[in-house]
């Protein structure tokens, strides 16, 4: 055989070589990955806490590993109760937050605590970190699990690993988990959709910033709560009492109206008062049949979510390609092509191509 022949089929057989080695080193990969996933489980069920934060690290890095991770458990989504905390910033929500689970863990509750922070834009990493802003009794305390997640810019506030992280804390026995999300406004109605009861914070000062909040966050408060009340608290009370008379409260028409309570939280002050009217309010919900709806829209969102993130996958993955994306884009600036034209004619390209259903 010729020489060069003889070379053109070494190197063919060396290629077909190296695409073998390839694949069963990804192999071997993914079944370290499924073994590690698998021993991390047996120590979440074992109690561990170590193994709870690093389920919740793969979590937060990729959502959809829930799938995988939830096939191992039946009941992570049964007895816990969930909390919801917003406000604007500077509004004490860290500090309430530390004092309202140190009552908690007095009652014998165990917590589980998710604080959503503002995103790194570097690393998407949570900037503040609310264990720093935590007593230390409370931080270490054997019952009490802190994470602080990064918003990752998601509109509403919260972090899209949020209501999976929640399921973990359900599955590991927590009675209660509290969710604190990133300053207030309009988007930071998405804390209805996850917790049982939702307390919005205000403080003295803010002035129009109240007002501002009329048409969004007022609708969605379970209970109000003006916090560093030393610096004229009553005042925000009373304008607070007004808004809800004029404001639609969805729970007013099933008897509920959201308390106004005032706290000074670095002191602990009002916090005993805070966690009765949140008793309340849970048998307020469990008694009217708010608690099942709630649950159950609960369910519905996550469904929406995971949908959505499935199809913006495949978007990405399938759809947008660069090199085509600039063609396109060369076409529009040329006034080759309208610019609705040319997403559409991308999008109904590829819906034609759409046969192959997602792994479940």
């Amino acid at each position: 055989m010729h020489q060069t022949s003889r070379n053109i089929l070494y190197d063919k057989s060396n290629n077909n070589q190296n695409r073998i080695d390839t694949i069963e080193s990804l192999m071997k990969a993914m079944s370290e990955k499924k073994k590690h996933l698998k021993e991390l489980i047996e120590r979440f069920k074992n109690g561990e806490k170590s193994a709870l934060a690093r389920l919740i690290t793969l979590i937060e890095n990729n959502p959809l590993i829930g799938k995988e991770i939830f096939k191992n458990f039946d009941n992570y989504m049964e007895k816990s109760y969930i909390i919801g905390i917003t406000g604007p910033p500077g509004s004490g929500k860290s500090t309430l937050i530390n004092t309202l689970a140190k009552t908690l863990l007095d009652q014998n509750k165990t917590v589980g605590i998710i604080s959503i922070d503002p995103s790194s834009p570097f690393s998407g990493g949570a900037f503040l970190g609310d264990r720093i802003r935590m007593k230390h009794d409370v931080s270490i305390h054997e019952n009490l699990f802190m994470r602080s997640l990064g918003s990752r810019g998601v509109s509403g506030g919260l972090s899209r690993a949020v209501f999976d992280i929640s399921m973990l804390f359900e599955a590991f026995g927590k009675d209660i988990i509290i969710i604190e999300t990133v300053g207030a406004g309009q988007a930071e109605v998405d804390i209805s959709d996850m917790a049982y009861t939702t307390i919005v914070l205000n403080v003295p000062g803010l002035g129009d910033q109240i007002q501002a909040q009329k048409a969004g966050i007022i609708e969605i408060a379970d209970i109000l709560v003006v916090n560093k009340k030393d610096l004229g608290g009553e005042d925000v009370a009373v304008e607070l009492e007004m808004m809800l008379d004029d404001v639609f409260h969805p729970g007013m028409d099933m008897g509920w109206r959201p308390p106004v309570l005032m706290t000074q939280a670095t002191l602990g002050e009002g916090v005993d008062i805070l966690v009765d009217e949140i008793w309340k309010h849970k048998e307020y919900i469990e008694k009217t049949g708010l608690f099942e709806e709630k649950k159950r829209n609960k369910i519905r969102k996550k469904i929406h979510s995971i949908i959505f993130t499935e199809i913006e996958n495949y978007i990405n993955s399938n759809i947008l390609d660069n090199s085509e994306l600039d063609n396109v884009t060369t076409q529009i600036e040329k006034k080759e092509i309208g610019l609705y034209d040319a997403a559409y004619g991308i999008l109904n390209e590829y819906l034609k191509k759409i046969k192959k259903p997602v792994e479940k």
